[in-house]
């Protein structure tokens, strides 16, 4: 695998703006929703809310990662890419089969200075180091760390940040990630094709670029248009998730509980809580049957 889009920020019009486009496809995801602002799309999030005047919209990797593997990834750029829109911050990440404690040791060394220059001017060297069980110093080589650089970079231990987070190990590996923001020039292609600008910034100050990598500039992505999608109806996308929803498989097997009128209970606080008012009176129905309303 090559590089990937780590990090997706962008920001609407607040009047003009695909909010209903993209909670639909999270939605389609399996997303859930965490509050008025938040979507938990697989181990990541996705955030989607009105600040000063816009409509900000930020996928963090591990979203981005689940899209990517339920095929949705192009389609949540698509959705993007037919309204105006501003890219506020992109990160694009490549991953080595390199233990990441010889990748740090050998950035220290080559910059004993505590300075690398990516871009127009040195950035300054900041590091978060701990000891393996193995014994080595490991941890994430920073550049240009909480600065207002229009591009940074980081290089961490990925196998060692997995096992503190999740207790999960693996082979070694090293992630070097950059971030540009909005005024480095970044358009959505570079998240769809990030190779290019991934070893832009990287190359030479980070890592070397491999052979027949293609040079980037702000205005390589003119003429790149988003795959056509389908769109889906709003009914569609409600019918797959009352019919995939786990959490109200939970609220009938609890409703069950209370007996035969459990279910015809909860059907009334879900109209409650819609909002639906009801004439007549709703049908009773065998115990894990669906409720039917009436009149």
């Amino acid at each position: 695998m090559g590089a990937f889009a780590d990090h997706v920020a962008v920001t609407f019009h607040l009047e003009r703006n695909p909010r209903g486009a993209l909670s639909a496809l999270l939605l389609t995801s399996g997303a859930s929703v965490l509050d008025d602002r938040t979507f938990r799309v697989g181990e990541g999030t996705v955030k989607l809310y009105p600040a000063y005047g816009v409509l900000y919209c930020s996928a963090s990797g591990a979203a981005l990662d689940h899209l990517r593997s339920c095929g949705l990834f192009m389609e949540w750029l698509s959705i993007i890419a037919e309204w105006p829109h501003r890219i506020t911050r992109l990160d694009v990440a490549h991953d080595f089969d390199v233990d990441g404690a010889d990748a740090l040791d050998l950035l220290r060394a080559r910059y004993p200075g505590g300075r690398v220059n990516l871009g127009r001017k040195a950035l300054p060297v900041s590091l978060q180091l701990g000891i393996r069980d193995d014994g080595r110093e490991t941890g994430t080589f920073y550049v240009g760390h909480r600065t207002k650089a229009r591009c940074t970079a980081r290089v961490y231990d990925k196998r060692q940040e997995r096992l503190d987070r999740r207790g999960v190990d693996g082979a070694p590996r090293t992630r070097f990630e950059v971030t540009v923001k909005q005024d480095y020039g970044a358009t959505l292609r570079d998240a769809a094709e990030p190779d290019r600008l991934f070893w832009h910034v990287a190359a030479p100050a980070l890592l070397d670029a491999p052979e027949g990598v293609s040079s980037w500039s702000p205005d390589w992505s003119q003429g790149w248009k988003a795959d056509p999608r389908s769109e889906r109806l709003p009914a569609e996308v409600l019918a797959r998730r009352v019919s995939e929803s786990s959490e109200l498989d939970m609220l009938m097997a609890i409703a069950d509980e209370m007996g035969p009128g459990g279910r015809v209970w909860l059907a009334r606080r879900l109209l409650d809580r819609l909002g639906v008012e009801v004439r007549g009176s709703l049908v009773s129905a065998p115990v894990r049957s669906p409720v039917a309303a009436e009149g």
